[in-house]
């Protein structure tokens, strides 16, 4: 679960939450300003700040601010030239939880093990991770890449097509050919456009010839950053002319 979403929920139950959050760079840590770790009172700790050093700063200091002791920012070093600052913030039942601004999130549409792998390692890269069961009221931004972890014609599919008429800039939808194949054509009979259809995925993901729950998230992470960064996904060597 993503750290925020965890400490909201936290507090809602009437527990306190410890919020450790990037607020600046130097150098080239694996992190960005804008991650976000939680240590929820009683209980867990959900999000990353980019690599299991800087976690286990993060519980270290997130507990001692849960305890009492005034710890309101911190450095971590990465390597002599690459740092983060963090702020430190204990939030209580009746607080605004602060939200990630501008941070893209995956929806992740369904349960099981490719969407328990995707949620996990979204958060890893930075991503917010929202997890929902499939639903036709969903809704999706413009910084929203979507994944449904299914293909039933009951549920998974009413979903895809109610998201689409969001601007949500990636929908992506697990299944072969043979169960999805169908759908780009009954989404153009409906009258959707073909920009519009060019943001449906399905099968999910790069051809990674992905076969474990966690190649095929793999897969489909890999698609979305693409997606993002206005990638190819093709081999480095071959996308920039090196040998």
């Amino acid at each position: 679960m993503d750290a925020l979403v965890a400490a909201r929920d936290a507090l809602a139950r009437g527990r306190r939450a410890a919020v450790v959050t990037v607020s600046a760079i130097e150098g080239g840590p694996p992190s960005r300003e804008g991650m976000a770790f939680a240590l929820v009172e009683g209980g867990g700790t959900y999000g990353t700040l980019g690599c299991d050093g800087f976690d286990r700063a993060a519980e270290r200091d997130a507990r001692r601010a849960l305890a009492g002791e005034p710890v309101a920012a911190a450095v971590y070093d990465w390597d002599p030239g690459s740092s983060i600052r963090v702020d430190v913030r204990v939030l209580r039942p009746g607080d605004a939880v602060p939200q990630a601004a501008g941070r893209p999130e995956v929806l992740v549409v369904g349960d099981g093990p490719v969407a328990r792998a995707l949620s996990s390692l979204a958060a890893t890269v930075g991503l917010a991770v929202r997890a929902a069961m499939p639903d036709p009221t969903l809704s999706a931004g413009p910084d929203t890449y979507v994944v449904i972890c299914g293909h039933d014609e009951d549920r998974s599919q009413p979903t895809l097509r109610h998201l689409l008429s969001s601007p949500a800039p990636y929908l992506g939808m697990m299944g072969s050919r043979r169960h999805t194949g169908h759908l780009l054509d009954e989404l153009r009979a409906a009258g959707h456009s073909e920009s519009s259809i060019a943001r449906v995925h399905t099968p999910v993901g790069l051809d990674l010839r992905a076969e474990t729950p966690e190649e095929i998230a793999l897969a489909a992470l890999a698609h979305i950053v693409a997606v993002r960064r206005g990638g190819t996904g093709a081999p480095l060597g071959r996308a920039r002319g090196s040998s």
